[in-house]
C-alpha cells in the first residue's frame, strides 16, 4: 500500500484568500494586498479553531473599517471556493485504484471543511482526513505530520505529500516523506497520473 497526503487550499481548490481580498477589498475601498495581508494572518488563527469565521470577520472589518456584512463574506467567501479540476480528478482517479490510499493533509478551518463538503463532497475523495482544525496544529508543525502517519497503512518512504508552500514541503521531506512542489495545475495532475501509472 502507498499513501498520498494531498493537501487542499491551493492544490485540490483554488486559494479562497487571494479571491477573497480582490472582491473584500472592492467592497471595503481597500487595496486588495493589505487585505491579502489581514486575511492571511487571520486565516492561520481560524485553521487552528482560535477564530471562527465570525471573529475572522470581525476582526478584518475592525483591522480596515468599511461596512461588509457578515451574511456577504460569508457568501463571497462560498464563491471563493474552486475546484482546480484536472488536480481534483487526478486525486479521485488515484483513490479509486485501491492500491493507493488518499488522506487530506490540510490547514484548514471546519467552516471551510464545511462548504466544501457541502458544494463538492469533498470527504469522498478520502479514506480520512488530517485537518489543523481538529488539532489546533499547523503546518509546517512535525506534529501534524506524524499524526497524518499514524493514520497511513505506508512508511514514510512509501507515503507522498502534494503541498504548495514549500515551508509545509520541507518539512514532510525531513521526515522521509517523498515530496512535490506546486506550482501550476495541468503538471500537478502530471504528477499525480504518474504515480497512478508507476504502480
Amino acid at each position: 500500500m502507498r499513501t498520498l497526503f494531498c493537501d487542499v487550499g491551493g492544490v485540490l481548490i483554488e486559494n479562497p484568500w487571494e479571491r477573497m481580498a480582490l472582491e473584500v477589498g472592492e467592497q471595503l475601498g481597500r487595496d486588495p494586498g493589505e487585505v491579502f495581508g489581514t486575511l492571511s494572518a487571520l486565516s492561520k488563527r481560524l485553521d487552528i479553531g482560535e477564530l471562527t469565521l465570525a471573529g475572522v470577520h470581525r476582526a478584518l472589518v475592525g483591522a480596515l473599517g468599511g461596512d461588509l456584512p457578515f451574511a456577504r463574506f460569508e457568501e463571497t467567501l462560498d464563491a471563493a471556493l474552486r475546484k482546480v479540476q484536472p488536480v481534483w480528478d487526478a486525486v479521485r482517479a488515484l483513490g479509486s485504484r485501491g492500491d493507493w490510499e488518499v488522506i487530506a493533509l490540510s490547514n484548514m478551518s471546519r467552516e471551510v471543511w464545511d462548504s466544501l463538503q457541502r458544494k463538492f463532497g469533498i470527504s469522498a475523495l478520502f479514506g480520512c482526513a488530517v485537518l489543523s482544525f481538529e488539532y489546533g496544529i499547523i503546518k509546517p508543525d512535525p506534529a501534524i505530520y506524524r499524526l497524518a502517519l499514524g493514520k497511513a497503512r505506508s512508511l514514510p518512504g512509501d507515503c507522498t505529500f502534494v503541498d504548495d508552500v514549500p515551508e509545509n514541503i520541507k518539512a514532510a521531506g525531513a521526515l522521509g516523506i517523498r515530496t512535490y512542489l506546486v506550482e501550476e495545475p495541468s503538471e500537478t495532475a502530471r504528477f499525480i497520473r504518474s504515480l497512478r501509472d508507476a504502480h
